[in-house]
């Protein structure tokens, strides 16, 4: 039901990159042929965007649960005005891209978004652009680069970014942040760690370098041109100064029998993975999944272990219907993902309900949301009730639960968290969510007419099931430290480990 934030924002910057094999260009960049320059993008009419901007911001207005839940209505107005009128001639697609972001973000709520900067940013790369490789992480009030910054070497892994430009970095984080849809700082900062050189390139254009600061691990201060480099730049610095990193595939899913009878899960996004998405869309088909998650139980079952540990690290989420599939192998009473679940009727979604019908057959809970919608006048708040899930029939996991999250687990992975500690299922490790499991959700999309790109926004509002309606993550009952920078052992599951054995 809470539909992933569907965080590509990984996965683009990895094919941007070049660090994985083949992938889909983006619909915004046809490659040129061996040897060709590839022609320029051409900028959008400023009439053209002055129209996207008008749909945007109306149908966001007409479908979204609560457009200004966050912020008021006057000052969102006044944004949108603000937009309308800096379009006063042909918009290159990065600026187009970025503005419309800018608009979505300005509500401060996930699951209203546009894909359109990355698929630009990838677009850039793929034209042999540059960007400037300044990866991070923010942990608290301090910014650290996570992999070395320039072909010299200078700048390492662990470096603490002070200032960029002469401005200090605090500045950048406010001022980047702007781009990004997230409830708080904390969730913009954490999808600043899969964004930060798309978020720059965004923001500035392309740049020859940028002048920054950093403070090395010997507390001292210095200055560091950072060069902007291609693809094959980076690669470059990557293969000269290499930094060792944690090898899991968190897309990817996999169940382990570990030492001292504890068992290890991690069943990946909550989502058909093995199925191509359709446009926006992801595939729910579940029988591979489910084909998966049985075999997974019966293994650990067999083995008779008396620890699960659900590892939900880097999860950008999914639907509940794959979720509760794998909670249902465990639980001992009827649960469900939230304590109330309330929709908004809409025109707009009415018409995203029609668009997936012509599709393909709509049936289970689909089919009764879009029965339900159909009997709502539009603009009106209805409440839908979701059925609690049974227990599994016949044989369960009947020992200890552990789920093991980061700020990293997104959406349905947060909710599903959350769903565990609320009903007593398992104990929580790591470390807060940045994704809330009280929120607006279940996306549905529209195109904006001129650019052609696909805008999210949620249709609903959910409680998580202890009523909690905190703009907070999932806390946690066993805080744990954030992996180290450059290691590629898995430090967070091995302390996660030495908890469970030391518990017994």
């Amino acid at each position: 039901m809470p539909a992933s934030r569907i965080l590509k924002t990984a996965a683009a910057l990895v094919l941007a990159f070049g660090l994985a094999g083949a992938a889909v260009a983006p619909a915004a960049w046809q490659p040129a042929a061996p040897g060709v320059q590839a022609p320029p993008v051409p900028a959008l009419p400023a009439e053209a965007v002055r129209e996207d901007l008008r749909h945007l911001y109306e149908t966001l207005a007409a479908g979204h649960y609560d457009l200004f839940v966050y912020r008021s209505r006057t000052d969102y107005d006044a944004a949108f005005e603000r937009a309308l009128a800096a379009v006063r001639a042909p918009v290159p697609r990065r600026e187009a891209a970025a503005l419309f972001q800018r608009l979505l973000a300005l509500g401060r709520v996930g699951h209203a978004r546009t894909e359109a900067p990355l698929q630009e940013f990838v677009g850039h790369l793929g034209r042999d652009g540059t960007l400037l490789p300044i990866f991070i992480r923010v942990d608290g009030d301090r910014v650290l680069v996570t992999r070395t910054a320039d072909l010299a070497g200078r700048v390492g892994p662990g470096a603490e970014l002070l200032a960029l430009e002469g401005r200090p970095v605090s500045d950048w984080l406010e001022r980047l942040g702007g781009l990004v849809s997230a409830e708080r700082p904390y969730m913009v900062h954490a999808q600043m760690e899969e964004s930060f050189p798309a978020l720059l390139w965004l923001e500035l254009g392309e740049r020859e370098g940028v002048d920054a600061t950093f403070r090395g691990a010997d507390g001292r201060s210095f200055e560091a041109r950072i060069p902007a480099v291609t693809r094959a730049g980076l690669r470059e610095i990557g293969l000269r100064h290499p930094t060792p990193r944690l090898g899991t595939d968190f897309a990817s899913r996999e169940v382990r029998l570990l030492s001292a009878g504890v068992a290890y899960l991690r069943p990946g996004p909550f989502m058909n993975i093995g199925a191509p998405a359709a446009g926006p869309e992801p595939s729910y088909e579940d029988s591979e999944y489910r084909t998966f998650l049985d075999g997974a139980f019966e293994a650990i079952l067999a083995a008779g272990a008396s620890d699960l540990l659900i590892d939900l690290r880097n999860n950008p989420g999914g639907d509940n219907s794959f979720s509760d599939a794998m909670v249902a192998w465990f639980a001992d009473r009827p649960f469900r993902f939230a304590s109330s679940f309330t929709l908004r009727a809409s025109a707009p979604t009415k018409a995203w309900y029609r668009r997936r019908a012509e599709a393909a057959p709509v049936d289970g809970m689909l089919a009764r949301l879009m029965a339900a919608e159909a009997r709502q006048p539009d603009g009106v708040r209805y409440p839908f009730e979701i059925p609690m899930v049974e227990p599994r029939k016949g044989p369960r996991f009947e020992g200890r639960v552990w789920v093991l999250v980061n700020r990293h687990s997104y959406s349905n992975s947060a909710s599903v968290a959350a769903l565990i500690q609320d009903y007593g299922f398992g104990v929580v490790l790591g470390e807060e969510t940045a994704d809330v499991p009280t929120s607006h959700a279940s996306t549905v999309h529209f195109t904006l007419p001129n650019s052609g790109y696909s805008v999210a926004y949620p249709k609903s509002y959910f409680v998580r099931p202890s009523g909690d309606r905190a703009v907070r993550g999932v806390i946690p009952q066993v805080p744990l430290p954030r992996e180290p920078i450059g290691v590629a052992a898995d430090v967070t599951l091995d302390t996660a480990l030495a908890h469970i054995r030391g518990r017994r």
